[in-house]
């Protein structure tokens, strides 16, 4: 009965405690609620503040009709900027009257955190809880106002706890409970309380946001009189009926679940022996002696035995190979004294036919429901196949690391922080050409999809070449790393160097070959300097003779006398300097001296066909780097196909047209002729060796041409010409004297050309 009568008292105690969590929440809502519709309608006040033009008397009537519906607010206010009270409207009954007063600056330090703070968030923000006139505490609601985006100060209403409190709630809640707010540390700010609490019955308290700080509301009971004795003998006669049936009840649903407890520990074992069953690792226990407790078929699969012939067998086991005991017996030693290796144990076991496999077994201690170790429980797993697949992977690393070694390249693999960590692996040849130099790290390029561009490197150490080429590959861990597979190529540079020497020497060839074919032109060229000097100097000797001349009538001849030496001297330059075989020398030189040299070279090969040549060259000055001796070879070769390609043309058509035009990193050179043009068909071929369409030609004038232009970094090709007949196009890289290019395209005349 004192049970009972205990249970009865406890059931109540917890009904008047959740009825005052309930009240308390209640009473927390109401607050909530009055303080969430205050910030509205302040919010709502402050929308229609616009800065110092706002219109004071609307305002005042906003703020009387907001002060009459919340008769708990003290007083609202307009701030502007700067914290200067611009506007004010207080409760008739409040105590502020003489604390605020319109032009004054509010400076409390809950007040300025508040105003920064709705300045800082634009949103509106509840002050901390502050002492103000007659000890009574307040707290301010800061609203924001902006006009046009910009900040023009707040609308603060000041309200006090006590009359917040005995606003919100309701009066029925005010005799059951002591109301009050406190803050973070327990200190009470406000209380409603109407009497006193002699033995409070119990209390609760909630959180209070808003407006936060940490405040929080707390409800006090008071003692009230409990009916719980009143009827004692009949709430005694139903509270032990009622006890009665629940026992029963209690009863009935015990023995359910009893039954269903029993129904699904019997699913659970057959779910865990179909478990056991269908693994295909072996699993045995043995007790602390040593002596096997449990076997699952994959283990009896395993060794042929039976379960019921290996559980209580004692050791030594049947499955042990004769050659093995002491291994085996080493093993279970080390098993039983807790010592097993963490990464297992391997050991061959006997099947019951005589054959013997290879296994790795794992221990783990077997602890009963109690908590107490009851032996040991070993899975063993057959190795046979992975070892067999571990030594043939051994065996073709082998090989390939053989092959690698044979290879006649070197190779390498690094991490892609290679500076800082050894290779992960380099065969012979890497180890014996890099012993003390190794080749430069190369950037990639262009990310990583292109990876990395091959490139050519001369060992300081032994003066060879080598050709090195890196990229990304997935390695066996799944690791990305660099392979480098370098190769040496100083056979191949030193044939590079031969066949450049040999197209130097073919180059000279062809030049004393254009050189005889111009013979006559020269021979021209130096007849007309040498017969004038010989005019004037028999005009000026037979004068002389006469004495009828003065030394003053002489100086104009002999300053002609001089001019066709120099004239004759020029030429013979010219001849020495396109004969003359030396390395070849890029620097710069005005591409307008190269054409008027090849033109002096090849006038009179053009008068025996009867053609001119003409130039177009906007920018005289304009200057290239290039070897002037090669392009004027290269020139003279395109000029003189030119002339030869019309030599079915009609005389007044017969022109070869010189084009220049720039770009502000090439040079473009084009050579018009007006022949019978170049079928598509062999338009490339033109450029290989030995290909020549002439019947006495040798195949070599163009083949060396393009080599000329491409040593300059430049390109050779041919075209059609707009109006029939052939244009050689090539380009030769720019000086940086020319700052302004020139693009012309061709003129009328050379339209005709």
């Amino acid at each position: 009965m004192g049970a009972f009568f205990y249970t009865l008292h406890s059931e109540d105690q917890d009904q008047a405690r959740l009825r005052t969590i309930r009240d308390v929440e209640l009473a927390r809502q109401s607050i909530r609620t009055r303080l969430l519709s205050l910030q509205e309608r302040l919010s709502q006040l402050a929308r229609s503040i616009d800065g110092a033009d706002t219109d004071k008397a609307l305002f005042q009537r906003q703020a009387k009709a907001l002060l009459s519906d919340t008769p708990e607010m003290s007083s609202v206010a307009v701030l502007d900027t700067r914290r200067n009270i611009r506007m004010l409207n207080l409760h008739a009954s409040s105590p502020l009257n003489r604390s605020l007063q319109e032009g004054s600056q509010v400076g409390g330090a809950e007040t300025i955190w508040a105003f920064d703070s709705a300045k800082s968030t634009g949103l509106p923000v509840f002050s901390p809880p502050f002492l103000g006139p007659g000890n009574g505490v307040y707290m301010e609601i800061h609203s924001p106002a902006f006009k046009n985006d910009h900040f023009v100060g707040t609308v603060v209403a000041t309200i006090p706890f006590t009359a917040m409190l005995n606003d919100a709630v309701p009066e029925s809640f005010t005799k059951l409970y002591m109301v009050s707010i406190v803050d973070a540390q327990g200190k009470l700010i406000a209380s409603n309380a109407s009497r006193q609490i002699d033995r409070p019955k119990m209390s609760h308290e909630v959180v209070l946001s808003p407006p936060g700080h940490g405040l929080k509301l707390r409800a006090v009971l008071y003692k009230t009189s409990a009916e719980l004795f009143s009827n004692m003998l009949a709430w005694t006669v139903l509270g032990l009926s009622a006890l009665i049936v629940w026992s029963f009840i209690l009863l009935y649903r015990h023995s359910k679940l009893r039954n269903q407890a029993e129904k699904q520990l019997l699913a659970e074992t057959k779910f865990r022996r179909a478990m056991e069953n269908s693994v295909i690792t072996g699993m045995r226990a043995i007790d602390m002696d040593g002596r096997i407790t449990y076997v699952n078929p994959a283990f009896c699969k395993m060794t042929g035995y039976r379960e019921s012939e290996l559980v209580g067998m004692l050791p030594p086991f049947p499955y042990w190979p004769e050659k093995s005991y002491r291994i085996q017996e080493e093993a279970l030693r080390l098993i039983l004294a807790g010592q097993a290796p963490r990464q297992g144990l391997e050991v061959q076991i006997r099947r019951r036919d005589g054959s013997v496999f290879d296994a790795r077994m794992y221990v783990s201690p077997l602890v009963d429901s109690e908590g107490k170790q009851s032996g040991w429980m070993t899975s063993v797993t057959d190795i046979t196949e992975p070892r067999r697949v571990r030594e043939e992977l051994a065996a073709a690393q082998k090989r390939f690391v053989r092959i690698l070694e044979e290879l006649d390249a070197a190779v390498v693999v690094e991490e892609p922080d290679a500076p800082t960590r050894p290779p992960i692996f380099t065969n012979r040849l890497h180890r014996e050409w890099f012993a003390q130099a190794a080749p430069p790290i190369q950037q990639r390029i262009g990310g990583a999809q292109r990876g990395f561009e091959p490139f050519e490197w001369l060992n300081p150490v032994t003066q060879r070449w080598y050709e090195i080429r890196r990229r990304a590959i997935l390695w066996v861990d799944g690791q990305t790393v660099i392979m480098q597979v370098t190769t040496d190529i100083s056979s191949r540079k030193e044939a590079e160097q031969i066949n450049r020497q040999q197209q130097e020497k073919l180059q000279f060839t062809s030049r004393l070959m254009t050189l005889g074919e111009l013979a006559s032109s020269l021979a021209h060229e130096l007849n007309q300097p040498l017969t004038a000097i010989a005019n004037y100097t028999t005009g000026g000797a037979n004068r002389l003779k006469t004495g009828s001349v003065k030394p003053a009538d002489l100086l104009p001849m002999l300053e002609k006398v001089n001019a066709q030496a120099q004239r004759a001297g020029d030429v013979i330059r010219r001849i020495r300097e396109f004969v003359k075989q030396q390395e070849p020398n890029r620097s710069p030189c005005k591409i307008d001296t190269i054409i008027q040299d090849a033109i002096g070279f090849s006038k009179l090969e053009a008068k025996n066909h009867a053609a001119t040549i003409e130039v177009n060259n906007p920018d005289p000055e304009l200057v290239v780097m290039a070897d002037a001796i090669l392009i004027e070879q290269v020139l003279m070769n395109l000029i003189k196909n030119g002339i030869e390609a019309m030599a079915n043309t009609p005389f007044e058509e017969r022109r070869v047209l010189i084009q220049i035009s720039s770009t502000p990193h090439f040079v473009l050179t084009e050579v018009y002729d007006r022949g019978a043009g170049v079928p598509e068909d062999i338009r490339e071929k033109l450029f290989e060796s030995f290909f020549t369409t002439k019947s006495n030609g040798m195949g070599m004038g163009l083949n060396i041409c393009r080599t000329i232009i491409e040593y300059h970094q430049g390109q050779l090709w041919v075209e059609s010409a707009t109006g029939g007949g052939s244009v050689f196009k090539f380009t030769l890289p720019t000086h940086p004297k020319n700052t302004t290019p020139t693009q012309s395209g061709p003129s009328s005349k050379e339209h005709d050309a």
